[in-house]
């Protein structure tokens, strides 16, 4: 159920905001900073790469209600075994974590139960810790209903589900209802926000650490909306540098109330807002941004822009830097809309998802080339949705070990509720 209220949070925070031609295959759009122009290009055609792996797309599993349903969490890669989250499916139809090798088969690790003792609906995915194990965060459940951190073992590659590290209280005091993921400090301590709680229930940034078996836990920023315009409402996990500051987006908030991005220190004392949408140029962020090598910061937005369909857009770190639209979507049969997915770079290149859009309107995988120039190329690699082929992708690639990377959508599969694709550039 708290997926569809998400949904139907984007979709009214959108209504609230007041291409290129071609067909379903590969179109590439030439612009120079806000200026579009298209120059068509062939649909992926198998060739092979200086690396001898191939460019191809192929689904290699389609999720069972068993499994888990409506996978909207990238995957991560650890020792050549891949690790996952459902917000749905599985015993109680309250989410699972997944196992997969490189062929696609799946192991359903485990199937949340809820209620005071379990979490209940991850929508995040899950970080491995310093210490060999995975973390990650559920939006319900735990003892007060607001959300859990919770910890996966792996010993001698095997995984076991381990339980509840800590449950979310809410109030004023402390935050409730992680969406995002979590991040490891080089402090060793893991951080996150949650979407509600705190003073003014809009949301935390907060502080975890699990050391001798003692937990500790405390939120080191409260979000106020527009009352400090420092945002509201973070629906996604944070990133760090390499000195170890962390950056993050809220969807809503700011000036124009449609959301920021910010920086903040591990202590908490320091908190700088870099950017405040404004509808005209972005708004609703809810993927985590990508730091680029050139050392800019990267993201999309689910809405605002010249269409209200979203934007990629880059920013540098430092206060006062030029906020740059790569890309306004359009939502044509050549291009994406409504982006949720975080980007990735690969060799220097953004590629990231969109939700709708593209020749079926079930969601595209989408490139941008190259990073760190004022003109860029814009191509749709690949339109979701034809036959038993995955659907709206929610989340964006992850590395395997055979250098392709793998990707899940929500829905769609033989069985209409989500996919693992593979796929390489």
């Amino acid at each position: 159920m708290k997926y569809f209220y998400r949904l139907i949070f984007i979709f009214v925070t959108s209504l609230l905001l007041s291409g290129c031609g071609g067909g379903g295959g590969k179109t590439a759009c030439s612009l120079a900073v806000g200026s579009l122009a298209c120059s068509g290009l062939n649909s992926n055609s198998g060739s092979s790469g200086s690396n001898g792996l191939t460019t191809t797309y192929s689904v290699l599993h389609s999720m069972s209600n068993i499994e888990g349903a409506n996978p909207d969490a990238s995957l991560i890669q650890v020792n050549g075994v891949f690790y996952g989250t459902t917000q749905a499916g599985g015993a109680q139809s309250l989410g699972t974590v997944f196992s997969m090798n490189t062929a696609g088969q799946v192991t359903t690790l485990h199937s949340f139960v809820g209620g005071a003792t379990d979490g209940a609906i991850p929508f995040a995915p899950l970080v491995a810790g310093s210490d060999g194990n995975l973390y990650g965060t559920t939006t319900n459940g735990g003892s007060n209903g607001n959300g859990t951190v919770f910890k996966i073992t792996l010993s001698s590659g095997v995984a076991t589900y381990n339980g509840i590290v800590y449950s979310f209280i809410g109030g004023l005091t402390d935050g409730a209802n992680p969406y995002g993921g979590l991040v490891q400090g080089s402090d060793n301590a893991f951080y996150g926000t949650t979407t509600y709680g705190g003073t003014y229930n809009l949301g935390t940034v907060f502080r975890i650490t699990l050391v001798g078996g003692v937990v500790a836990e405390a939120p080191i920023h409260i979000f106020s909306g527009t009352v400090n315009n420092d945002g509201s409402n973070p629906q996604s996990g944070l990133i760090k540098d390499s000195a170890g500051l962390l950056y993050g987006t809220t969807s809503a908030g700011g000036t124009g109330n449609v959301g920021t991005v910010f920086s903040i220190s591990t202590s908490g004392s320091s908190f700088t807002t870099l950017h405040q949408f404004d509808t005209t140029s972005g708004a609703i962020p809810y993927s985590p941004l990508l730091l680029g090598s050139n050392g800019n910061l990267y993201g999309n937005t689910s809405a605002g822009g010249s269409n209200n369909l979203g934007v990629v857009f880059t920013l540098p770190t430092t206060v006062g830097g030029t906020y740059t639209v790569l890309h306004h979507f359009t939502g044509s049969t050549s291009d994406g809309s409504t982006p949720y997915g975080n980007l990735v770079s690969i060799n220097n290149n953004i590629y990231g998802t969109t939700w709708f859009g593209g020749a079926k309107d079930s969601g595209t995988l989408f490139s941008i080339t190259p990073i760190g120039v004022t003109s860029v190329v814009y191509s749709v690699v690949y339109s979701f949705g034809s036959s038993s082929d995955g659907a709206n992708p929610y989340s964006g690639l992850t590395l395997g070990p055979d250098g392709y990377y793998y990707g899940t959508t929500a829905s769609g599969g033989s069985n209409s509720i989500g996919s693992v694709y593979k796929f390489y550039p």
